[in-house]
């Protein structure tokens, strides 16, 4: 459990409502991961939507396989950003892997929970899709 008020300062927890704050900070915890760790794998269960802190994160493509590179970079991820994003969406699979490129801090929010409260509030469920979508769009510019 963390404070609601570590997440409101954040772009993407900020149309929220107190109350919601409140639900969302009970499923998150601060982590930590040394630099050059990896956070997560493509292709595993997508269990958890981060916001992070401090430090520095490069999503990347560790497969390769036919035309494509391995350790193939996808983008850098900043303090303020949320990655993770496929914990929110079917088939809750990550889509790429994840390594802390120095020292890193998280908030780490449990996806099928988040999911769960979506799903019985659905005002919270569209803030949230509609913010995975312009934090994903916001990527790709």
């Amino acid at each position: 459990m963390i404070s609601p008020e570590l997440l409101r300062p954040y772009r993407f927890f900020a149309s929220l409502t107190e109350e919601q704050l409140k639900d969302i900070a009970m499923i998150g915890e601060e982590k930590t991961f040394p630099a050059d760790s990896i956070i997560f794998k493509e292709n595993t269960t997508a269990d958890n939507l981060m916001l992070l802190l401090e430090g520095g994160v490069e999503l990347f493509y560790s497969g390769g396989g036919a035309g494509c590179a391995a350790n193939a970079p996808v983008c850098s991820i900043v303090p303020g950003a949320i990655f993770g994003v496929s914990s929110l969406i079917k088939p809750y699979q990550y889509t790429a892997s994840a390594r802390a490129t120095k020292p890193v801090k998280v908030v780490d929010i449990n996806g099928a929970r988040l999911r769960e409260m979506s799903e019985k509030n659905l005002t919270l469920g569209n803030v949230l899709i509609n913010n995975v979508a312009a934090a994903v769009l916001a990527r790709l510019r």
